[in-house]
C-alpha cells in the first residue's frame, strides 16, 4: 500500500512538472523574438508624444511639456503571427533641439513622419524631415510612414487628405490620418509597419540566398570548365604518345 501511495505521489509530481514545463513554453513563446528601432519625427506641437503615450499607456495623460531631446517607449506588436518589440523614439520637434535629432535617427529600421492637419507649416516641413532622415539614419532605404495627426479637428483642417496621400506617394510611404483620441488607429499603423519590416527582412534574406546560390553555380561552372579543360589536355597528351 505504501509503495502504491509513493507511485501515485511520483506520478502526480511528474504530471505537475510537465504542466509547469508547458506553461513555461507558452510564456516564452510570447516573448518577442524580433526587435526594431522606430524613430518618430515632426515639427513641434504636431502631437507625437500624445499619440505614443496614449497608445502605450492608455487613457493616462501624456506629458504636457515639449519633449527635450528624445525619449522612448517599448511596445510589443503582433504581425504575421510573429511578435515584434518596437523601441519607439519620440524626438523633439523644436528648432533648438533639431541638432540632436540626427543622433536619435541612427540605426532606425523605420521612421514615422508626423504632421498636424490643422497646421500647414508642419506639413511643409515633411520634406525637411525626410531629407534629414535619409542623411542620418544610417540605412540606405529606411521604411517610412507618413501620418497626418489630429483628424478629429476636421473643421480646422489646413491640409487635405489628398495632399497627404500625394506626399506619401512621392516618399514611397504608407499614409494614415489619425487622432490621439483614438489609440486604435495608431495600433493599426504599428501592425502594418511591423508587417512591412518583416516582409522587407524576408525579402533581403531571400535575395541573399539567391545571390549565394548564383555564386555557387558560378563556382561549380568554373570548376566544371576546369575539369573539362584538364580532361581535354589529358586526352591530347595521350594522343601525342600514340
Amino acid at each position: 500500500m505504501e509503495v502504491y501511495s509513493k507511485s501515485i505521489y511520483a506520478y502526480e509530481k511528474v504530471r505537475s512538472a510537465i504542466r509547469d514545463y508547458e506553461d513555461d513554453v507558452d510564456v516564452t513563446a510570447t516573448i518577442p523574438k524580433t526587435r526594431a528601432k522606430v524613430v518618430v519625427v515632426g515639427s513641434s506641437g504636431v502631437g507625437k508624444t500624445s499619440v505614443i503615450y496614449r497608445h502605450r499607456f492608455g487613457n493616462r495623460s501624456a506629458p504636457f511639456t515639449s519633449t527635450i531631446g528624445a525619449s522612448f517607449v517599448e511596445c510589443e506588436v503582433e504581425a504575421n503571427n510573429e511578435n515584434i518589440s518596437l523601441q519607439i523614439w519620440d524626438t523633439a520637434g523644436q528648432e533648438r533641439f533639431r541638432c540632436m535629432v540626427p543622433m536619435y535617427m541612427r540605426n532606425s529600421a523605420a521612421a514615422i513622419i508626423m504632421y498636424d492637419i490643422t497646421n500647414r507649416q508642419s506639413f511643409e516641413d515633411v520634406d525637411k524631415w525626410t531629407e534629414e532622415l535619409r542623411k542620418c539614419c544610417g540605412i540606405s532605404d529606411p521604411l517610412v510612414v507618413l501620418i497626418g495627426n489630429k483628424c478629429d479637428l476636421n473643421d480646422k483642417r489646413r491640409v487635405s487628405t489628398l495632399e497627404g496621400q500625394e506626399k506619401a506617394f512621392s516618399l514611397d510611404a504608407r499614409f494614415y490620418e489619425i487622432s490621439a483620441e483614438k489609440p486604435i488607429t495608431f495600433a493599426l499603423v504599428l501592425e502594418d509597419l511591423c508587417s512591412d519590416l518583416l516582409s522587407s527582412a524576408k525579402a533581403d534574406e531571400i535575395s541573399s540566398m539567391i545571390s549565394a546560390t548564383r555564386d555557387n553555380v558560378v563556382h561549380l561552372s568554373s570548376s566544371a570548365s576546369s575539369v573539362s579543360s584538364k580532361d581535354s589536355k589529358t586526352k591530347k597528351s595521350c594522343c601525342s604518345f600514340l
